[in-house]
């Protein structure tokens, strides 16, 4: 602060600040980042840097090449939602599909000049003399390391971006292949091998039946039940395409014709109608998560029957391990193609419960049996990053991870207490289950960029979020989740990867969650000024109009109807 008696800051009103903003991640929510500072942000008023570990850009998307890779969400419901693509070539994307149109994406709106590629983020030290981060870069090359700073400090990097191997014996003794499906060698022959795959999550479901095709025997290690269900989504496309025809119970994948995808592209409103059906049909569908909840229980019902019908008479053992006992989405369910129809092949093996661990030749079953096989597929997921991958220490010194020993403390999502300035992207707390997450992603960007709007024009040094706010918002979590099936007795990331604990989602469906973040409460947060008087930011007297002169800017309010104004 200057020393000295107040003085009035010879600048019009609310003139920004220029402000420097380092983005961590260059996968959706980086390269969205990018986008909308150009839409939101007065040019010249702020600098952007997006530090990407990778070679290249594209998060989750660029990282994932295992075969069978795609999402679960319908393809064209996984699209910014401003930026809609016609020619998706099937309803649920593959992962190269995605990561295209993320390509695309960086391409058409020049976001590439603000990427620095291999370039991992090791620390962000806030000061709060000069009120801003210090941030220790490594380039992934060589190994180098170097300093950059910036005014704010955002986490784009998602809750699952550090894959990590299992913790089991033995795991680096195996001789033959050992492979994570985060970091997929595509160098291993698997035609004709016996392979062991580890895990029944999302992954795994996709993994399974691309490998029945081409092994000669793949045993399938299975800790935990989990749900297959029919898609989400999928009723604009039964009601369009499939005309209500009976579909194939083990491909629930559709390949849109030439046609169809010509359409979507002549005819934009049908287009549009045909993504908001998808979007409301999965907005709807919240009351599922309700325990005990007629929609719950309809649920339960229908895929029970559905996972029975595709795995087909007999196979009573697996039937009775894979069915959770739990209500549906408690844990994240798998509308998986496949998968059910492939663990009653000939060639793949079940084997129920935990591994004591790993030999030389293969996986040893919690029943001292050693599974010889040739490679080892681990499809068990990622880190679940509530804490972010890298240190980041607040004005005292306390790393993120200090802060929070006790669990997560994030508010919207989006802002921690006693860590000025820092944004993170869609964080615990937010919609990871609640629904589809790119309006999510998008809507917690357009918050953040308000705060910064807030900070560069009225003369903030530094702003957090207070931790009244979060207590008390925590509270309602707490109270809300009293009646959802993610209290019941499954082991999930919702819950910081424990059976019993704080249920870290949002309290209603996405479209819930977006109505609550679409504009900041400013009065949740503290705030800290760079001039003596809070009120500098109004400057001399003049707006933005006046020394131009212009006739528009000088009379906003002077209208012919009555619409929103506003003054530059």
């Amino acid at each position: 602060m200057p020393e000295g008696p107040y003085r009035v800051l010879d600048q019009y009103h609310s003139k920004p600040r220029k402000l420097r903003i380092a983005c961590v991640g260059a996968g959706a929510s980086g390269l969205c980042l990018a986008y909308k500072l150009e839409k939101m942000l007065t040019p010249g008023s702020w600098e952007l840097v997006l530090y990407e570990k990778n070679p290249q850009f594209g998060g989750t998307w660029y990282e994932n090449t295992y075969p069978g890779i795609a999402c679960d969400i319908p393809a064209h419901d996984y699209n910014y939602t401003w930026d809609p693509k016609w020619d998706w070539p099937q309803f649920f994307a593959k992962g190269a599909d995605i990561q295209g149109y993320f390509e695309g994406f960086a391409k058409r709106h020049g976001i590439e000049k603000y990427m620095k590629l291999n370039t991992k983020v090791i620390e962000g030290k806030w000061d709060e003399t000069d009120g801003i981060w210090n941030i220790t870069l490594e380039n992934q090359k060589d190994k180098g390391v170097w300093k950059d700073w910036a005014h704010v400090f955002i986490n784009g990097t998602g809750i699952l971006n550090t894959w990590e191997w299992p913790k089991i014996d033995g795991i680096h003794d195996f001789k033959g292949s050992l492979m994570h499906s985060a970091a997929w060698n595509h160098g291993v022959d698997f035609e004709g091998k016996t392979v062991a795959v580890i895990g029944t999550g999302s992954t795994s479901v996709q993994i399974v039946p691309q490998l029945q095709k081409c092994c000669k025997n793949v045993k399938v290690f299975m800790r935990s039940p989990t749900w297959i269900s029919p898609p989400f989504g999928a009723g604009a496309l039964q009601t369009d395409m499939q005309k209500g025809a009976e579909v194939d119970a083990g491909q629930r994948q559709y390949t849109f014709s030439e046609e169809e995808m010509h359409k979507f592209r002549d005819d934009p409103e049908y287009h549009l109608n045909f993504r908001k059906r998808i979007e409301a049909e999965i907005n709807s569908l919240f009351g599922m998560y309700k325990q005990g909840s007629e929609l719950s229980d309809k649920f339960r019902d229908v895929i029970t029957k559905e996972m029975h019908r595709r795995m087909g008479p007999g196979h009573d053992k697996l039937k009775e391990f894979i069915i959770p006992k739990w209500a549906p989405g408690c844990r994240r369910i798998s509308p998986g193609d496949g998968y059910l129809e492939a663990l009653v092949q000939d060639n793949v093996t079940p084997v129920y419960g935990g591994i004591k661990g790993i030999s030389p030749k293969g996986v040893i079953s919690d029943d001292g049996v050693e599974h010889e096989v040739d490679i080892i597929v681990c499809a068990t997921g990622f880190k679940v990053a509530f804490q972010p991958a890298f240190r980041v220490i607040n004005g005292e010194g306390k790393t993120v991870s200090e802060d929070w020993s006790n669990g997560p403390n994030l508010y919207m999502g989006v802002s921690a207490p006693r860590f000025p300035n820092y944004f993170t992207i869609v964080g615990p707390g937010a919609t990871w289950s609640n629904g589809t997450l790119i309006p999510s992603i998008e809507t917690t960007i357009e918050y953040s960029i308000q705060m910064i709007k807030k900070i560069s024009t009225e003369g903030i040094k530094a702003v957090e979020v207070k931790q009244e706010a979060l207590d008390e918002l925590y509270a309602h979590f707490d109270e809300f989740h009293t009646a959802t099936v993610w209290k019941e007795d499954c082991r999930s990331w919702f819950k910081d990867g424990k059976i019993k604990n704080r249920i870290y989602l949002w309290p209603g469906a996405t479209i819930h969650f977006l109505k609550s973040i679409k504009r900041p409460r400013y009065e949740d947060y503290n705030y800290r000024y760079r001039y003596k008087n809070r009120f500098a930011f109004l400057g001399n007297g003049d707006v933005k109009g006046t020394s131009s002169g212009d006739v528009q800017m000088l009379s906003p309010y002077v209208r012919s109807s009555d619409h929103d104004w506003d003054v530059e």
